[in-house]
This record gives C-alpha cells, structure tokens and sequence, in this order.
C-alpha cells in the first residue's frame, strides 16, 4: 500500500508538471563544460546564482541517478553528468599520486564515455552529445585548457563535485531537452508480475536509493536485499525477490525523494526519524499538518498557534473541511540499514483531523500568562527529555505517541513513565508536563476514576489529587513565610516523598507548614488554615495510602499544578482582601 500511495502521488503530480518525465530527476549541477560544436574547451561555468546574499545551485532536469554498489561501483556512469572522477579521470582529491585512486578513476572515464557512445546510437542527430563525443576525442588537450581556466581551483577543491556540459550555442545543458533519448537501462531485465501495478513488465534488480537524513551517504534503500543472502528464495536474487516494474520503481522513488527534498513542506524530522506526509489531492489541511507536531519557530513562534486555532476552531463543515473524504497519508522512516518504516497510516482528511482535534482538547489545561494556547508535540515532548534534547528521549516513545495521535489510541504507557521520571528528576510540573500527563490518564483504557478537567477541581476527592493540592499549599504558605527565598524549598525536599509514600511523608509536611503559618498575619493564617481544612475534609479518615501507582502519581503532579495556576488567578471578592494575587 506504501508504495501504490506513492506511485499515485507521482502520477498525479507528474499530469501537473510538478514532478519530472519518468527517467529523469531533477540534480545539482554546480559546474558546466562549456564546449563548442567541434567539441573544443571553452570555459567552466558556475550555475550558482546570489538569491539574496545566498549562493544557491540552479537543478537541472537530467536522467535519473543510477545505482552504484559493490566493488565495481566504477562499471556504471550517469549520463551526461558525473562527478570528476567519470567526467575528467581524476582522483579523488586530483592526487594522481595514489595509483589506486588513479587506476579507479581512469576505468571511471572509460565507463563514461562507453555510456556517450550507447546514447549516441539513440541519438544520432543531437548536436550537443555529438559534440560532448568530439570533446573525448581531444581529451588530454582539452584537460590542460581546462587547468588554465578561472574557476578550476574553486571547482576541483571538493571531491566528488558534479559536471554536466553545455553547447555553446545552447541555453540548457546536454540531454536535458524533453526528447531526449536515454533507452533502457536494463533491457536484459527479467519479466514478471509487478506487485505494486499488478501489471506484467520488466523487474527492477535493484530499487532506487532514497534520500534520508542520517543515513550513510545521505542515501539508503526503501526496498532492497542483499545479493546471495539468506533472504533470497526459489533462486530468486536481489529486486526479484519483491518484484517492482522499473516504472514503478522509478515512480515510488522519484515520489518519496521529493517529498524529502530540502524545501519539502511535506515532511518534518524528530530526533532521527523522518515523518513524510502527503493526500490525495492539494488542500489546507495537509498544507498545515506539520504544524500540530513540530517545535514552534523561535523568529515567530505565535504563526504556529495561530495555524492549530485556525483548525481547532473552525466547524467541521469549514474550509478545512470542504476536502474530508480525500485520502491521507502519513509515513514515518527511520534510518536502520535499509529505512525502517516505524509507521503507516491511511486515513481520510476528515478522520485525520477529528483525532488531533481530540489531541489537542485532552492536552488542554489550565495554563499561566505566558504559556501558548497551543504547543506542538515536539515541545511537549522535549519538555519530558533531558537537558530538553530530542535525542534523549527513548527511541519508541516518538513513533508510539505518533500513532496514538493518528488513531485516537490510549498513549503509551512509557510517556507516563517518563515525564513522572523528569519531574522527580528536577522537581517541576510545568504546563507542558501536567498537560501530557491529563492526556494520558483521560485515553486510558477502563479509567474509571474522575475525569481530568482543565483547571482546579474541587469536587476531585482522588487522594493522590488532593495530595498534590496540599502540597501546592505547603509551598505557597513557604514562599510567604519566606519571601526572601530558601535554598531548598518544600517541593525540592519532599517532592519525590509525597508523592510515592504520602503517609509517610505527611506528618513532617503538616509540622513545617504549622511553622511556617506562625510567621504569617493573622489574616493569612485564617486563609490558609481554611484552604488546607477543604482539602483535609475531602480525604479518606482512616488514613493516607501507603504507596501511590503510577497513575496517582500522575494526579498528584496535575493537583499540585492546577493548585498552584489557581494561586495565580486575580481574586474578585473584596472579603478578603489578603487572598494571595501572584
């Protein structure tokens, strides 16, 4: 299903012009031979532009980049453009010392040039490739004109660096014209019945490569065997073992490495995974969905919040809406050796954005003035890691968190563990962490405990909640008896405590705020003393557990933080005109 998405991906795109010719892609080419008809050096030519004080390489739509594997990875020559080492026969780092490198680099030359004269045979009239055929036939003088030229130092001082050739009297560049004739790469390729088109054509031996970040190369295999593995059956090697028609395999690669392209909208990266998305057909709801997920801009981090409203607001009738049956297409990939594709989801717009609405409404939670009203899950999720980098977060809790959000599932249970351990760890309950925590106990299957509202509730009789209250209090009235500062709080000291093992830790807690109280004006007192005794009141009388689990734990961390955000609220009743105003 995968690769069929991607397949009509290309299609569709492909009608519109928005994607290249099958046997083509689009490939920086940052240097250009200049030659004329007779096939004589002219000069080298940069296709960089200065876009706004930035060098940019212009794409040229050439033939599509051929797979190179193995110790004869020097056999196979892209046409018509190819780094140094194939265009020229020079060495890596032109060190024409290593004889190694030498030897490799003139078969490299070789291969190039068998590859003109097989395109030459389909192209017999094209003037530009006759003339690049004329060119080899000088080649030694035309190199040493090509020593001699401007921009050869800056051209040569990167190894691996790519050339294609442009006629003199040409705008575009060798065999880039829509009529060009490339063949059949493989035409000796077996037949056999297409498993993505069901259609019968010639197999692809060997898939195309796949543009990844922190894969090896830059690049790695979506689909792909090792030749005369253990993988391999009924004699079957390499691409037959999965057979893809060529076009199909062409398709889905050409498909999948756009969406990846640097200036893709259409994908967004956590950590080492990449998330690839694509629909049906071009709408605002795809245009905007990497906005629920990734970390807020730092130049404008209110243009993200604003998008999530947009959607969260609008009917579902709206805008956004309009295009609900069109077909969504979520993919996740992981560099593994071959790409690891750690998610799969099809869906339908309307679907897709019912479940983050849902995502976003169990999220939300009372908040302090300068919280955003919405925060993408990469942020939340930082907010749970240590020193707040992604790459110390477990592996699996991304793609885990990824596909409870697409299906409306319970989160894992792993996001529980792992923001409890980062508030024990540094004793705060942010916004970020008690709005995780209130998700995940309001998904969790056979909750039978009172829901989680948004801000205080003082109807909630859980003792794990109204432990985290008390708690909350015991601080508050610390930070008043205190109000030059302590070094080490009632939260820092006892946090981990009270949390775990309540009844332990509540008759130290119940003396230091006593204490505490003794320093306050009698009017404090009284409305301290009052706090404390609703809370009091709503508790077991025979007596605080003796452990609290997981998932009171989880409540005891969102009352302390919904208590402390309602000691924040502007008090509106002149009775009491001490009632705290932070």
């Amino acid at each position: 299903m995968i690769l069929q998405a991607l397949c009509e991906y290309y299609d569709r795109k492909a009608v519109l012009g928005e994607m290249p010719p099958y046997g083509r892609e689009s490939r920086p080419i940052p240097y250009l031979v200049v030659i004329n008809p007779d096939g004589d050096f002219l000069r080298l030519e940069s296709t960089a532009e200065d876009i706004d004080g930035v060098k940019t390489v212009k794409k040229f739509m050439l033939c599509h980049l051929r797979e190179r594997s193995g110790s004869k990875s020097w056999a196979t020559a892209n046409s018509l453009w190819d780094h140094y080492g194939y265009v020229f026969g020079f060495p890596d780092k032109l060190d024409f010392t290593n004889t190694k490198e030498a030897s490799t680099a003139a078969k490299q030359c070789k291969t190039f040039q068998d590859e003109l004269h097989r395109l030459e045979a389909l192209n017999p009239h094209d003037e530009g490739l006759s003339a690049v055929v004329r060119f080899y036939g000088k080649l030694q003088q035309n190199i040493s004109k090509l020593k001699s030229d401007p921009l050869f130092d800056e051209a040569f001082k990167k190894g691996g660096t790519n050339f294609a050739f442009r006629l003199v009297t040409e705008a575009e560049p060798v065999g880039t014209a829509a009529g060009f004739n490339y063949g059949d790469d493989d035409p000796d390729a077996p037949e056999g019945l297409c498993l993505v088109t069901g259609e019968h054509r010639h197999i692809a031996r060997v898939n195309s490569s796949i543009s990844l970040r922190n894969t090896k190369l830059g690049r790695a295999k979506l689909v792909g065997f090792q030749k005369n593995s253990g993988y391999d059956s009924y004699h079957k090697e390499q691409g037959l073992n999965a057979p893809i028609s060529i076009e199909a395999n062409y398709a889905y690669s050409t498909a999948l490495n756009t969406l990846l392209a640097p200036k893709s909208r259409n994908k967004f990266f956590f950590n080492k995974d990449t998330l690839v998305f694509w629909a049906g057909k071009d709408n605002k709801f795809s245009d905007m969905f990497s906005v629920f997920f990734t970390a807020l801009p730092t130049d404008d981090p209110d243009r993200n919040v604003e998008q999530i409203s947009s959607l969260l607001k609008a009917p579902l009738t709206g805008t956004v809406m309009g295009d609900g049956d069109t077909r969504f297409y979520v993919l996740l990939l992981s560099p593994n050796g071959l790409i690891a594709v750690k998610l799969w989801e099809e869906t339908t717009v309307r679907k897709m954005a019912v479940n983050i609405r849902r995502y976003f409404a169990d999220l939300d939670i009372v908040r302090g003035p300068g919280d955003k009203e919405f925060m993408p899950l990469a942020n939340l999720l930082r907010s749970i890691s240590l020193q707040y980098k992604e790459e110390n977060l477990p592996p699996q809790l991304f793609p885990s968190m990824m596909l409870s959000i697409l299906e409306g599932l319970p989160y894992p249970e792993l996001l529980q563990q792992q923001t409890i351990g980062r508030i024990k760890a540094d004793r705060k309950v942010n916004r970020n962490r008690a709005s995780l925590l209130k998700a995940y106990l309001t998904r969790k299957n056979n909750n039978n405990e009172k829901a989680i509202t948004m801000s205080l509730d003082l109807t909630n009789t859980n003792p794990a909640y109204l432990c985290g209250r008390l708690l909350a209090i015991f601080e508050k009235i610390q930070q008043e008896a205190m109000p030059g500062g302590v070094n080490s709080s009632i939260r820092d000291k006892y946090y981990d405590s009270f949390s775990c093992t309540p009844n332990l830790a509540f008759a130290r807690l119940s003396a230091l705020s006593n204490h505490h109280l003794q320093k306050l004006s009698h009017g404090r007192q009284v409305y301290f003393e009052r706090l404390k005794g609703e809370v009091m009141e709503l508790l077991n009388p025979d007596g605080l557990p003796a452990h609290f689990s997981l998932d009171d734990q989880s409540r005891f961390a969102i009352g302390y933080y919904q208590q402390r955000q309602d000691f924040f609220k502007k008090k509106d009743s002149d009775a009491n005109s001490e009632t705290p105003t932070e």
